[in-house]
């Protein structure tokens, strides 16, 4: 007899997990994570990254959907752990101003460097939280509920992956261009 799991808390269970782990693992975590990006990233031309199956998202779409989600989270980790001040640091000329649309606009060698820097400007988050005694403030996620500041740091990783697994079911699609 197989046991059915509920995802949610499944994900929710990892995400403890990880957290419990400590920052040091958690900037592992995000620097494996950001390795995956450029590994599903790295081929990608124009082209394929436009290609949208069946009227559903394209890779750009998808990125562009990530990259604005992902800094709207560091940003607010860091204004719970430090302030701010300490969140402003985050607010870079990149992006401000910054929509889904806009970036999926990009083209797909400046949407590669931005994901490399989103993970170096994440990385560099977890790295100076060790500073903060705030850890344990929460905020709400619509489907996961209060999490704290290392449980987003971890939601990163699964944010991450379900979005990289979307960029590979697209590049399996028939029609999907071969350059």
């Amino acid at each position: 007899m197989t046991q059915d799991t509920d995802p949610v808390q499944q994900a929710r269970d990892y995400m403890e997990h990880q957290a419990s782990k400590g920052l040091a693992s958690l900037s592992a975590l995000i620097e494996r994570t950001g390795d995956d990006w450029s590994r599903c990233l790295e081929t990608l031309s124009e082209e394929q990254a436009s290609y949208r199956p069946n009227g559903e998202w394209s890779a750009k779409a998808v990125l562009g959907h990530f990259i604005v989600g992902s800094y709207g989270v560091n940003s607010k980790i860091a204004e719970y752990a430090k302030g701010p001040a300490f969140s402003a640091t985050f607010d870079t000329d990149s992006t401000l101003g910054m929509s889904e649309a806009s970036e999926r606009e990009r083209p797909i060698d400046e949407l590669r460097s931005r994901i490399d820097r989103l993970f170096e400007e994440t990385k560099r988050l977890v790295d100076q939280l060790e500073e903060s005694d705030r850890l344990e403030q929460t905020f709400e996620h619509p489907a996961f509920g209060n999490l704290n500041l290392t449980q987003w740091i971890a939601f990163q990783r699964i944010h991450s992956m379900d979005h990289i697994q979307q960029i590979e079911k697209i590049k399996t699609e028939p029609g999907y261009p071969t350059s």
